[in-house]
């Protein structure tokens, strides 16, 4: 004899809807993760890095770059 239990049966419900919900989450993750390593993803990580290093000492690299580009008119 089979007695069914209607609270048992609702958080089974719910507990699908957070499986469900977490599936979802983690396959649109695993979409951004999958586009983000792109055609275009080692252009990007290395912009990010140059930017990474010149970014704290932004007043010394641009003195460096209008000393090298003064650097190579006296040269040419």
């Amino acid at each position: 004899m089979t007695t069914s239990n209607p609270a048992a049966a609702s958080r089974f419900a719910v507990t699908n809807q957070f499986v469900s919900s977490d599936f979802l989450a983690l396959a649109s993750h695993m979409n951004d993760c999958q586009r983000s390593r792109g055609r275009f993803f080692a252009l990007r990580a290395t912009l990010e890095t140059l930017h990474a290093m010149a970014s704290p000492r932004i007043v010394t690299t641009g003195a460096l770059f209008v000393f090298c580009g003064l650097g190579l008119l006296v040269l040419v």
